[in-house]
C-alpha cells in the first residue's frame, strides 16, 4: 500500500488515505470544530501520528524557530 506523504515540513509526514475513510451521511461526521473554536480534524490527525513521528514533527517546529531567532535583525 503505498502511503501519500505532504512535503510541508522538513521531514515526510503521512497522510491518512482518502478511500479509509468511510462514507457515512453528512450529518453523523464528528464535528470538524470544537465549541471554542479549536480545529478538532489538527487534533485527530496528530493522534494519528507515532511517537516518534509526533517528536520529528515538534523537533521541526523547534529548529525553524531557532532559526528565526538566528536571523532575527536587532532594534536599534
Amino acid at each position: 500500500m503505498a502511503v501519500s506523504v505532504n512535503r510541508r515540513y522538513s521531514v515526510y509526514m503521512p497522510q491518512p488515505p482518502q478511500s479509509a475513510r468511510p462514507e457515512r451521511a453528512s450529518d453523523s461526521f464528528p464535528p470538524e470544530e470544537s465549541a471554542d473554536g479549536v480545529d478538532l480534524t489538527l487534533i485527530r490527525w496528530t493522534l494519528s501520528l507515532t511517537p516518534l513521528e509526533r517528536l520529528e514533527l515538534l523537533q521541526d517546529w523547534v529548529d525553524g524557530l531557532a532559526e528565526l531567532r538566528r536571523g532575527r535583525v536587532e532594534e536599534r
